[in-house]
Formats: C-alpha cells, structure tokens, sequence
C-alpha cells in the first residue's frame, strides 16, 4: 500500500468489515458514521467516554470526513483529514486492526469455478535510519502449489466475497500449513527487500559514523575519558567508570536511533478461497520500492 488510492481502498474495507455507514465514497474522500465502539478506538477521548457513558447520555455518531489528496476542497465540508502512511488516523485504523482481530477468513462468490485457497498476510515494513519511511504491503501464498502472489490485496479489491463457501463451492484442497505459508511469504518479501536500492542505508551508515566521531571527539576533548590526578586513585576509578558508562550509553542510543534497518511487522491475515484467474487477471506490478 504505497500510493494514495491503495490507502483509500485499505481505509474503504477497513470501515465495511467494521460496519461503519460509508456515507459519501468518492475519488479522493471517504465520509463514514463509525459506531461507538469503532469511535473509541480511532478518535483518542476516553475521557469522553467515560462521562458520556457515567452519565447515560445518549449522543450521535461520530461522522469522519477523509482526504486522501492534501489539496481537496469538497464544498460543504469544512473538517477534513489528510490520511497518508503515517497520520494519526491511519496508524489508529491500523491499530484497531491488530485489536479486533488478526485474521480473516472469506469465500469469493462466483459460479462453476474451484476456489484455492491462499493465505493473505499485510505487513508494515519500516525503513528506519535517522529518518522513518513506512509501507504496507500484501502478499499471498497458495496453500496448494507455494507460489506467492505480490499486491494481494490490490487483486482482490473489487472481488465479492462472503463468510461461508458458496452453495456447491469446489474448494481445492490445502497441501502447506499455515505456518509453512507465512514463512514462505516472510522469506520472499525478505528477497524482495534485499534486492532494493540500499543507498539510504550506506548514507544513513556513512551519517552513523559522522555522528560516533563527533561523540568520541566530545568526550575526548572534556578529558572524561581520562583519570583525575588531583583524586586518589579510588575516586579516579569511580569517576572513570561514571564517565566510560554515559560515553556507552550515548553511543547505544545513537545507533538505536541512527543505524539503518527494516523492520518488517505483520498485521492482518486472511484466509481466503479465490480463483486463480481472479487473481492473475488482476495483476498490476509489484511496487514494493525503497
């Protein structure tokens, strides 16, 4: 999920699988009443909450008006967010995603066609250096033949589907675990990761070093790494410990917060029975980028 239409169409199924009421869905803009449970999890005021619900009081849904183009102007509304990789909103939604539950599992409504089943998993991939960059990705793994499908998700976006196999549904059967599926998935977005540009991470290295220089150079010019002669050798020692012990700690807390990694986080799972056409008619790219 790296453009803003792939984040609209998370948003979109998101706000369905929740039963939130999609009031206004358009290019650019959702508009949704959310539930008073969805409500506390995406708009942050449990205080709120507490006294609306101390009290008794009976208060309307909450309604969200979302933009996915920071420039949109729609007449009449006035409070509009920006959702993007990053916002509050976004990392609510996903946040609430891990919490109701981490996997789904749907059957695609088609006539006459077996279904095979894959396992859908979604990652937030993090690029962390002194600077953040985040992703979503999806990818699927046929739990029958191993062949992992990129931008899953993107394939079956505008698939109907239903929570129970439709009437005289030919299911194809299930040949890996599901254990054996994520690792699959895991070990070919490993691949796909590594085989990137990863200049970012030899300048976020060579900007490491820099900055551990600096450090080294600091502590060496104040003298703290060195011993006080005018203290006994007891208070020299003390002293030179205190001082080798702040040097090692702010030495870790650069590296945690300037040395460059990925950190690959799975969030959602499905298990889902579709098509094989479905999903190869929908193919679209792989836009996994860095």
């Amino acid at each position: 999920m790296e453009n803003q239409q792939e984040i609209q169409d998370f948003c979109r199924r998101y706000f369905q699988a929740v039963g939130a009421t999609i009031l206004v869905d358009q290019v650019n803009f959702l508009q949704v009443e959310l539930p008073r449970d969805v409500d506390k999890e995406l708009t942050d005021r449990p205080y709120y909450w507490m006294y609306v619900e101390a009290i008794g009081q009976e208060v309307p849904n909450s309604v969200l008006s979302l933009a996915f183009d920071p420039d949109l102007v729609i007449e009449g509304v006035e409070r509009m967010e920006f959702v993007t990789l990053g916002s509050f909103r976004l990392n609510k939604i996903i946040e609430s995603t891990q919490k109701r539950g981490r996997v789904t599992k749907a059957y695609q409504l088609v006539n006459a066609k077996p279904l095979a089943p894959y396992l859908m998993t979604t990652f937030k991939l993090s690029y962390i250096a002194d600077r953040r960059r985040d992703e979503i990705v999806s990818y699927g793994v046929h739990l029958g033949t191993g062949e992992v499908v990129p931008e899953f998700d993107a394939r079956l976006a505008n698939l109907p589907f239903r929570e129970t196999p439709p009437a005289a549904a030919m299911l194809q059967p299930v040949q890996l675990s599901l254990a054996e599926g994520y690792r699959r998935l895991k070990a070919s977005l490993t691949e796909q990761i590594e085989r990137l540009d990863h200049s970012w991470a030899e300048q976020a290295e060579a900007h490491l070093a820099q900055e551990l220089e600096q450090l080294e150079t600091y502590y060496e010019s104040l003298g703290l790494l060195h011993a006080d002669e005018s203290k006994t050798a007891v208070e020299q020692e003390k002293k030179a410990a205190l001082y080798a012990a702040e040097r090692e700690l702010r030495v870790a807390e650069l590296r945690w917060r300037c040395a460059p990694r990925v950190q690959i986080e799975p969030f959602h799972f499905g298990w889902v029975y579709v098509a094989d056409d479905s999903v190869r008619n929908t193919f679209t790219g792989n836009r996994l980028s860095m």
